[in-house]
Order: structure tokens, then sequence, then C-alpha cells
């Protein structure tokens, strides 16, 4: 019975973690093409994934391609890779409706500060970077860390693209980012968007959300069967 009980346990753990999807090669400070991570800082749970795309979003029309890394730093050496860490190497960014860019996956083991940038060129300079429960502000955040490194957190690095609104409605960039970031309960990456302070270089968008929902969705009904498992252990 007690091995029967691990594996309920088991099973509802995995089916209640998120994934963060993170867009590469999207400036956060304009939603658009360019050097940068978009969202910029997530904050995600022990046994959480982030799932990383070199995917541009369909709302962008004939983009840019350009080359970028997602390669795991310290924040005492910032824009240098971490001996050990996660790197993807250099990848090239490819239209979401092509589906022919690569996308990689990393479980996060904790709640410790990680930070992820750019080894391409001078990238990590120009705000490349990605802070993974890192501070909002302040030290440790992902403004300090690419002033550490000699940067420019509020770089533009938009490079030249045609984009069509979804809905006529959201007519730009800021518009659209300020409507995903609107708060949500049932989001755990919506209030950490609406927690970024205006002048940290983030953008507020739509791909901070976990996709699919998967702790909202996935939880009850493995819950369910967690019941029935767990009821049935206990006749036995």
């Amino acid at each position: 019975m007690n091995t029967q009980l691990l594996t309920v346990f088991a099973l509802v753990g995995v089916a209640m973690a998120s994934d963060f999807r993170v867009t590469v090669g999207i400036s956060q400070i304009t939603g658009q093409v360019g050097t940068g991570l978009d969202p910029n800082r997530i904050v995600p749970a022990a046994g959480d994934t982030i799932t990383f795309s070199w995917l541009i979003p369909s709302y962008i029309q004939n983009p840019a391609t350009g080359t970028y890394s997602v390669t795991q730093g310290t924040y005492d050496a910032p824009c240098k890779p971490m001996a050990g860490g996660f790197d993807s190497g250099p990848k090239t960014t490819g239209p979401e409706s092509a589906g022919q860019a690569p996308t990689m996956t990393f479980q996060v083991k904790d709640d410790k500060p990680l930070y992820f940038f750019s080894s391409v060129d001078d990238q990590c300079k120009k705000g490349m970077v990605l802070g993974v429960n890192s501070p909002a502000s302040g030290p440790g955040s992902v403004e300090s860390y690419i002033l550490a490194a000699g940067g420019n957190p509020n770089a533009d690095t938009t490079t030249n693209a045609t984009t069509t609104p979804a809905a006529p409605s959201s007519t730009n960039t800021t518009s659209a980012s300020n409507t995903s970031a609107s708060k949500n309960n049932t989001s755990p990456s919506s209030t950490t968007a609406s927690k970024q302070p205006a002048n940290s270089g983030s953008t507020n968008s739509s791909s901070a959300k976990p996709q699919g929902s998967t702790a909202n969705t996935v939880a009850p009904q493995s819950l369910l069967t967690a019941a029935g498992v767990l009821s049935a252990a206990l006749f036995l």
C-alpha cells in the first residue's frame, strides 16, 4: 500500500508542475524582434520547467531572423558561462508559423535565483538576460546584472519587421503587452509580470504565462485519479 501511495503522490506532483515559455530573440522593451528574452524575469517553483523557444510569434509578419544562445551564468560573473551550466549553443530563430526553429527545456530544481543570457557577441550587455526567481529590482535583479557587466538594461534592440495587431483594439505592442499583464489569480506568471517595475526593462508579455495552465487543468484530473487509487489501496 505504501508503494501505491508514493506513486499517487508522485503523479500528483508532476501534474501540478507548470511550464514557463520564454521566447528567444524578442526585445523585452518592445515585444518585437530584437536582442532579448521575453519575458526577462519569471518566478517558477521547484519542479516547474522553462521552455526556451526560438520561434518568433505569429503576430510578427516577415520577421528578421537572428542567432542567439541561452547560456546559464552566475550573478557574480555576469555575461560569463557557468561551468557545467545549461548552454543551448547558438541557434537561429524562425517564424512560429513555419515551426522550424528549435525549443529547449530546462527543469527548475529549487527556488534559488538563476541567470541565463546570450553568449553571442555582446548580446548579453545589450540586455539579453533572464532572471529566474531573481529580485524584481535592486541587487540581484536583471537590471543590476546587466549594469555589472557594463551593459545597458534599457537598450532598444528592435530590428526591422512588419507587424500585424492581433485585434483592432490592440494597435501596438504596448497595449498588447499591458493586456497580457493583467492580474490573473490562476496564473503565477501574470502576478510576476504585474510586480515588475516600469524601469526594469521588462515587458509584460503573454509569453510569461505558463503554457496550457498545467497547474489548473491537469491537477484536478490527477487528483481524482489519485483519490480512486488511494481508495482502492485502503481496501487492500
